[in-house]
């Protein structure tokens, strides 16, 4: 029989186990007290394993024990500010500015960055490494499959890729250290914003906007800068 290690509380109070033929075993989490569904979904774990193989689990898992923040406070004091004083100058003219991702524990980077770049292609399983406190088995030991289980991680995650990003997402972001922030910016037709230094500037919408060098200047100028990969990221650096 395997050994089964818990990756962390994920909203379970016991995992019943079935074993199957080939002697993998099947988690099946119980739900809490009070509460209706099945909760997370089965995690197959190969025999002989003391992971948890990739796939929805870790989405639930990072949910509670590696979270993002979407609260533009928990950002770096000095980047804040400046983030504050962009947002306000685009609402000021007129645009809607969500903030979707601020600050993210490395623990999260880690499985973004491997689920990106496995379900893309861009890694094989054996190339990911390994990070304390996340004991994930990326390795199916079936190529479909890891490529299956780390593209419901994709999913799950919301996680953007090509055309709207062409990078996976950085194992040292600056989310990290609450240096950068994801936002959706949008309004109708054309925006008058003013820059830091007061001067205002027309700026078109654009649905790619990757591509809106109107928009990035304003946000330079605020010390906000876009990186060009990835739609909704900005930061201290552009990176």
């Amino acid at each position: 029989m395997a050994n089964l290690k818990e990756p962390g509380p994920i909203g379970t109070t016991g995992q019943p186990t079935t074993t199957l033929n080939d002697g993998t075993i099947n988690l099946q989490p119980t739900p809490l007290p009070g509460t209706t569904g099945a909760g997370p979904a089965t995690v197959t774990v190969p025999a002989g394993s003391s992971k948890t193989v990739s796939g929805k689990y870790w989405v639930t898992w990072a949910d509670t024990n590696a979270k993002n923040s979407d609260q533009i406070e928990d950002l770096e004091e000095d980047f804040r500010g400046k983030v504050k004083e962009f947002k306000k100058a685009l609402e000021d003219a007129g645009a809607k500015v969500e903030p979707t991702t601020t600050t993210r524990s490395d623990k999260r980077a880690y499985l973004f960055h491997w689920s990106w770049k496995i379900a893309l292609g861009k890694a094989k399983p054996s190339d990911a490494t390994e990070m304390a406190g996340v004991d994930i088995e990326w390795d199916h030991k079936d190529a479909a499959k890891s490529k299956a289980g780390a593209q419901e991680m994709v999913d799950g995650f919301g996680l953007a890729v090509p055309p709207k990003s062409t990078e996976a997402p950085s194992l040292t972001s600056n989310h990290i250290a609450g240096k950068a922030i994801d936002m959706d910016i949008t309004w109708t037709d054309k925006l008058k914003v003013k820059k830091k230094d007061g001067t205002e500037v027309t700026v078109t919408y654009m649905e790619d906007v990757n591509k809106n060098t109107d928009l990035h200047k304003v946000g330079d100028s605020y010390g906000v800068k876009k990186l060009t990969s990835d739609a909704p990221h900005w930061s201290f650096d552009g990176h």
